[in-house]
């Protein structure tokens, strides 16, 4: 059986775009972002550099992920 596919539209924050024809977002921004970055676990002294350059840890959240409102006295 085919994956149904359609077309997306996948925009940058410099304003350029690129179309992209996948089954999901999360497949089109993904495709996109193979071509835009490179990714691998730092070395320890990559990870000393980057820290002290001031880079920090960014923890992942899941965009499906609810944020939970705490009330007062939580």
């Amino acid at each position: 059986m085919a994956t149904n596919t359609r077309i997306y539209l996948v925009g940058s924050l410099d304003g350029s775009a690129r179309l992209v024809r996948a089954a999901t977002p999360h497949q089109a921004i993904s495709h996109v972002a193979h071509s835009q970055f490179t990714v691998r676990v730092p070395t320890q002294d990559e990870l000393v550099s980057a820290v002290s350059k001031g880079v920090t840890v960014e923890n992942y959240k899941d965009a499906d992920q609810a944020q939970l409102e705490l009330g007062e006295g939580a």
